[in-house]
């Protein structure tokens, strides 16, 4: 039922259905991950109201004395940097209540941009000689009762950390005995650095990681070798993206050492990276479980083509993206490689200078291949899928 409300909620621009379904309900878990359609983009806003939303009406159930729910999963759907920041002001304001003090969380549903913002204020008190404890309220005047809390609630989210939300995540993170435990799951990190992407890092628990996104943080300096100690520890990763951080060999070759740790890899983007000549490092160690690589822009040369070709990861991929890497000069070596694929069903060439007919003649040298995708030539400004 959560993503139909969630659903409803979007259609309708409230989060009521949401709200009654958390506060009225003895859910002992919420789950969101197994639900794979996302809003559009510009419901984003929004979505991140909703969620905002989400943890309002958990404290409200939570803090009840017969209160059930003890797991929160929102494994399915993306949180933008304003998102992130909310959920991490509203758990540490949560964590602040105590027997001897009276709080007020006020979270807000709207972009900072927006003129009109909703907002839902909670409070609560403690009494020794009365049995005070919490109320929800949109005023300054509260009705309570006293604060019980029989378990930990679990909480699994997404997280885009920038600069803007870094500090109040770290601070989240460092938290222990909290009310709310905060799992992250899938962590974005936006123009960081690589030295704060490592103090994040050095929080996270690396046995719940699955998706970790790097790219464009300029990752590479004094800092990367610590780094590459950090990311051997995330064993349990399927999506890694450190597109466009400008590594050199020695980085190379110290993320090549990394790989061999994570055997359960699907999917990795190394785009952007100069990777002519070195690539096959990093073929040595990557795992074979493996389904898409992405090597955009990386200036592949007819070498790396042909060392991609023999590796065994060649015959395991589903998916292979080679945009602009000025194959239109390396035909043979790039029919040589698709010749060797087995399960390869979509490879992309954008950007690439060939032309239809050449494309063909790659086609019937891969019969797996559903789906080319490629720019005919620099005049054509449309993309064509060829089954």
């Amino acid at each position: 039922l959560f993503p139909a409300l969630l659903d409803a909620s979007l259609r309708e621009l409230r989060v009521l259905p949401l709200s009654m379904l958390i506060s009225k309900w003895p859910l002992t878990q919420l789950i969101y991950n197994r639900y794979n359609i996302y809003p559009k983009i510009q419901h984003l806003p929004l979505v991140y109201g909703i969620l905002s939303h989400v943890i309002a009406a958990n404290i409200e159930n939570y803090i009840r004395e017969n209160s059930k729910l003890k797991i929160i999963d929102l494994r399915g759907i993306p949180i933008d940097p304003y998102g992130t920041l909310t959920f991490a002001r509203a758990i540490l304001d949560i964590n602040q209540y105590n027997d001897s003090s009276y709080r007020h969380l006020t979270l807000s549903f709207g972009s900072p941009c927006q003129g009109k913002r909703r907002q839902l204020s909670i409070a609560t008190t403690t009494d020794n000689n009365n049995n005070n404890g919490v109320g929800m309220q949109s005023s300054s005047s509260s009705s309570s009762k006293r604060l019980k809390l029989g378990h930990q609630l679990q909480l699994y989210i997404q997280c885009h950390i920038d600069q803007h939300n870094y500090n109040e995540v770290c601070e989240l993170l460092k938290l222990e005995n909290s009310y709310v435990n905060v799992n992250i799951v899938s962590l974005r990190c936006q123009e960081m650095g690589c030295k704060k992407v490592l103090s994040l890092l050095r929080f996270l628990k690396y046995h719940q990681m699955t998706d970790l996104n790097l790219d464009f943080n300029d990752l590479g300096g004094k800092y990367f070798q610590s780094l590459t100690d950090q990311l051997q520890q995330c064993t349990r990763l399927t999506t890694l993206n450190l597109a466009y951080n400008n590594f050199n060999r020695m980085e190379i070759a110290l993320l090549s050492k990394t790989l061999l740790h994570l055997k359960v890899l699907k999917h990795i983007d190394l785009s952007g990276n100069r990777l002519n000549s070195v690539l096959h490092q990093l073929l040595a160690n990557l795992t074979l479980s493996l389904k898409v690589m992405k090597l955009n822009y990386c200036c592949l040369t007819n070498g790396d083509l042909l060392d991609l070709a023999q590796s065994q990861l060649c015959q395991q991929l589903n998916q292979l993206h080679l945009e602009s890497n000025n194959l239109s000069q390396k035909l043979d070596s790039l029919k040589h490689l698709m010749s060797r694929t087995n399960n390869l069903t979509v490879i992309k060439l954008r950007d690439n200078g060939i032309d239809a007919g050449a494309c063909q003649l790659l086609c019937q040298a891969a019969p797996s291949i559903q789906h080319v995708i490629a720019k005919w030539n620099e005049e054509d400004m449309h993309h064509h899928d060829i089954p």
